[in-house]
């Protein structure tokens, strides 16, 4: 273990000691009231075990009665991981245009020497439109190399909700799992030792949730934030930064050159020659006024000049000139007016069609792609599909409207402003409109999610999130219960495997305070129950499960029956009750192989009759049951109930000391897991190939693959499939064999090697050729 990580385990070990004590528990009482075991409680107390679970700690806490002080010091002493070497910069939604950046020079080396020098929140404030996004993206671009851990950059535009911040920057940062209430604590941990930038961007609509950011940064003394928002955060330590317009050319500018010589000036130049107008002598005075009329606003002068295509330089300057005079609160400040004033004018530029297509616009999140458009125009505002594409076209042109690959959105000002035109009846039907859209992608979405194209549904999906999000919520205020219930079933097996199990649990509970015709409650109850299920609570899922099979037994409804029983089943086997589990899966599996029923559910329930199987300790007998299911998720080129299948052919092969055939089942699910982003899942498989290599004496492996296991469970924060049941004994007797081979040293170096590896780099490793340091076996290099 390297000498930062063991000073940091043992300080976590005496401080729990400590609480526990002033508690006056012992070790057992302790771990009776958090549900683990007193060994792991021994473990951690002695600092034997570097890396407890996020939700271990909060277990912890709340069997100590811990105090909101004693909480958030025993999170902060939990040791992280190390995050790989190399630098990563890593976006999440930054869309940076591939245009010239003109007049930031001297704003870019202002805020890189305020960061350098120590401050580490930094909030780049300014109007819309004033080019935050552009010069946090190029100071970010400056700091790289000074942050070991990477930069990370997250538009915050498509959030609606301030208490979803931390869970947006946990999955930003790449962790699964991070949506549950315990998401700061995740993301803390995290960066409590890393040198890291994180980068929000558009942060002024969830200034309720700036005090997390301020705490973020207190609690890791690595992490610097830099922030742009219209307003400053107002929390201790913060550095704001005011960026200014561009700088403009004078009035009476006689030459070309010498309205280019000044940033406004220069980028009006760019950009009228990108729409193919020639700058003469005769338009200098014209271009000098429209940068003073747009105040040296980056947006409003890009904005305008795209009307060149149009009309001339002096035309252009008479038409915002008119706007000027009429646009705009008068209690604004100026550069808002002005802001306000250009994109009115460019408004009044669209004709009635143009103008109810951008409009319409505002009622997306993030984007969308034109098949998204086209039917929410068509349904929701009697716009005929075939005219969208050539509106919008001619909004592209205005520049109302950015094309990225085959999505269409809006910068984020030039949005708030078509959402702010979206008013009274119409926005109710374009909302309407907007998830009958997204429940109907949802639900070729959850179909998709049991076939060969799975991983491209779940890209799909991840891309349109913020539009689901946002079609459930709009449906649950207007009233319209059924339809946030159906986009939330449709999404929950997306939730398991993205692991954001806590967010699908919030919207199934909101949608089941509503009234729901029986079809819909009894989905919505499958939905809470499998998102309590991998979240741990098993007497929620349970008593969901059973909710479920109530309204389904009067609606006749097979596909419900076999999926709640065999969730009721799954809550037998979690409490030992084998005979009951069993009696459960049967009854689950005639019900899903009948008419209406659920091929995808009956390939699991195949599976767990064979865990049945082995639990009893009949290996023999569990592989035929479980091949039955591996037979039909092959069938549907389904990789999600595949590598369920092959986790339990590889327990029965170890069990029947087929090791050849262990590591086989395991290389093919860990390929499969990787292609799904599956991490939990992942995690069981590369423990598994840790005791595969124990008996073939590879002890460095098994060591090194123990800690990517941690590391990964660590990253999703909880286990997810609990109905994998492996015989703790062998792991155990792994570990065991690897600390005695290696010594505690060695043991522990290699541990904290695997848990720092960042999760896309543990299939490589678990496919690595077995060679050690000098050439022998057991090295992963």
């Amino acid at each position: 273990m390297p000498g930062d990580e063991a000073k940091d385990a043992a300080h976590f070990g005496m401080l729990l000691r400590s609480l526990r004590e002033r508690a006056g528990l012992t070790q057992q009482e302790l771990a009776e009231r958090a549900e683990v075991t007193s060994h792991a409680i021994s473990s951690l107390e002695r600092g034997a075990r570097t890396r407890p679970y996020p939700h271990t700690v909060r277990s912890l806490c709340d069997a100590l009665g811990a105090t909101e002080s004693e909480r958030a010091a025993l999170i902060a002493a939990v040791p992280r991981r190390k995050p790989s070497a190399e630098p990563v910069t890593r976006a999440t939604g930054l869309v940076i245009p591939p245009t010239p950046l003109f007049g930031r020079d001297d704003d870019i080396a202002s805020v890189t020497d305020l960061i350098r020098s120590g401050a580490r929140l930094v909030t780049l404030t300014g109007p819309g439109g004033v080019g935050k996004t552009r010069l946090t993206a190029a100071v970010s671009d400056v700091l790289a190399g000074d942050f070991p851990d990477g930069v990370v950059q997250i538009s915050l535009a498509p959030l609606a909700n301030a208490s979803a911040l931390m869970a947006t920057v946990g999955r930003g940062l790449g962790l699964a799992g991070i949506d549950d209430p315990g998401a700061f604590d995740l993301v803390a941990a995290h960066l409590r030792d890393s040198r890291l930038l994180l980068v929000l961007d558009n942060f002024e609509h969830l200034l309720s949730a700036a005090a997390q950011v301020g705490q973020l940064t207190a609690l890791c003394p690595g992490l610097t934030v830099l922030v742009s928002s219209r307003s400053p955060l107002r929390v201790r330590g913060e550095r704001e930064y005011v960026v200014e317009p561009l700088d403009l050319p004078a009035r009476d500018s006689a030459t070309v050159d010498e309205v280019r010589a000044h940033p406004a000036g220069a980028l009006a130049l760019d950009r009228a020659l990108a729409v193919g107008a020639r700058p003469s002598v005769d338009d200098v005075p014209a271009y000098a006024e429209l940068c003073h009329r747009l105040a040296g606003l980056p947006l409003a002068i890009e904005l305008a000049i795209a009307q060149l295509r149009l009309l001339s330089p002096r035309a252009l300057l008479g038409r915002l000139e008119s706007a000027g005079r009429t646009s705009g609160a008068r209690d604004l400040p100026e550069r808002q007016r002005t802001m306000r004033a250009t994109l009115d004018w460019s408004y009044s530029l669209l004709d009635p069609d143009q103008q109810r297509l951008f409009t319409l616009l505002g009622a997306f999140r993030g984007g969308a792609t034109l098949e998204a458009v086209e039917s929410v125009a068509e349904n929701g505002d009697e716009i005929p599909t075939r005219d969208v594409l050539g509106i919008l076209h001619e909004l592209a042109e205005h520049s109302l409207v950015r094309v990225r690959g085959d999505r269409l959105d809006l910068l984020e000002p030039v949005a708030q402003y078509a959402r702010s035109l979206l008013v009274g009846d119409r926005t109710a039907r374009i909302g309407r409109a907007h998830a009958r859209f997204y429940a109907g992608l949802a639900e070729r979405a959850a179909a998709g999610y049991e076939r060969a194209d799975q991983v491209e549904w779940l890209e799909r999906i991840e891309e349109e999130e913020a539009n689901l999000l946002v079609a459930v919520e709009r449906s649950l205020d207007a009233g319209d219960a059924p339809t946030a219930a159906r986009i939330t079933w449709f999404l929950w097996l997306y939730w398991w495997m993205r692991g954001q199990f806590t967010i699908g649990r919030r919207l199934a509970e909101q949608c089941l305070r509503a009234e729901l015709p029986p079809w819909e409650r009894s989905r919505v109850n499958l939905a809470a129950a499998t998102m309590s299920y991998a979240a741990g609570d098993q007497a929620a899922a349970a008593s969901y499960w059973a909710e479920a099979d109530l309204t389904a037994m009067d609606l006749d409804d097979p596909e419900v029956r076999s999926k709640a029983i065999a969730g009721t089943g799954l809550a037998a086997l979690a409490a030992g009750d084998l005979d009951t589990a069993e009696s459960r899966f049967r009854v689950a599996l005639d019900f899903a192989l009948r008419d209406r029923g659920s091929s995808w559910m009956a390939s699991l329930v195949h599976v767990w009759l064979g865990t049945v199987h082995l639990l009893r300790g009949e290996p023999a007998a569990a592989v035929p049951e479980i091949e039955r299911g591996l037979h039909l998720a092959r069938g549907r080129g389904d990789r999600l109930a595949t590598y369920v299948a092959f986790y339990n052919l590889s327990q029965a092969a170890l069990a029947l000391a087929d090791y050849q055939l262990a590591r086989q089942r395991v290389q093919e699910g860990i390929v499969l897991s990787q292609e799904t982003r599956d991490l939990a899942n992942l995690a069981y498989f590369v423990e598994t190939l840790a005791v595969i290599e124990s008996q073939e004496g590879n002890h460095l492996r098994v060591a090194t693959l123990l800690g990517a296991a941690t590391g990964l469970r660590e990253t999703v924060g909880a286990d997810v499939y609990a109905y994998y049941l492996p015989d703790d004994r062998l792991r155990d007797a792994a570990q065991e064999a690897a600390q005695t081979a290696l010594g505690e040293d060695a043991y522990d170096e290699a541990v904290a090697a695997g848990r720092s590896l960042d999760p896309t780099a543990v299939p490589e490793l678990a496919s690595l050729d077995q060679v050690s340091p000098r050439g022998s076996r057991g090295d992963v290099r």
